[in-house]
């Protein structure tokens, strides 16, 4: 673990994470792994940016291979943690907007390419799947209505199915195109998560 401190809050950094962006550095063709990894740290940001305004200051942010926690004791109240959870991809749709904007003036690909992006890692995360924002959206929703076992119950049922029908549209369009697996390999990995955080 590499440690140090941005504005008071202690970041922990694996070794693997490092390594993990070293290589997709190394085998990017498309030249949109650095637009990717900058729309990540906005939509972390975003909640960052959340929790100090709702005055919860975090402890630590650890970014390992494939996740990033912002850890604390975060005393929220249920609309609390929605705003919280909601600020990431909104900072991400924000700024896909002010790109797009600068696209339809300047006609720029790259401008446009890179407001797809923001698009994407914003509505990514917005997906009813537990581990994301999304998961976690709906579960807040459910329980100030239904039993919180019942809620994360019909949160992960949600998950499930999520998965499922992105692994089914991504083998579809890839049976078709023989392109790209990306999004079999996203529900996957989707699909994975959810049966390692059901279990926890």
């Amino acid at each position: 673990m590499i440690d140090f401190i941005i504005f008071g809050i202690k970041v922990r950094v694996s070794v693997g994470f490092w390594g993990l962006i070293c290589l997709m550095l190394y085998i990017d063709k498309s030249g949109l792994i650095l637009p990717v990894i900058f729309a990540v740290i906005l939509h972390e940001a975003g909640h960052l940016l959340a929790l100090l305004l709702l005055k919860c200051k975090p402890e630590r942010v650890e970014l390992k291979v494939g996740a990033v926690g912002i850890l604390g004791n975060f005393p929220l109240k249920p609309k609390g943690e929605f705003i919280m959870f909601l600020s990431g991809s909104s900072v991400n749709i924000f700024c896909f907007s002010v790109l797009y904007i600068i696209y339809c003036f300047s006609k720029n690909l790259q401008i446009l390419n890179y407001s797809l992006v923001m698009l994407v890692v914003g509505v990514m995360n917005l997906l009813p799947v537990i581990g994301l924002d999304g998961g976690s959206l709906i579960k807040i929703f459910l329980s100030s209505f239904l039993k919180i076992s019942t809620a994360k119950n019909i949160t992960v049922v949600f998950s499930i199915v999520t998965s499922i029908a992105i692994t089914v549209l991504g083998i579809n369009i890839f049976l078709n195109t023989k392109t790209n697996p990306s999004l079999v390999l996203l529900g996957i990995y989707l699909f994975l998560q959810i049966l390692i955080l059901k279990k926890s």
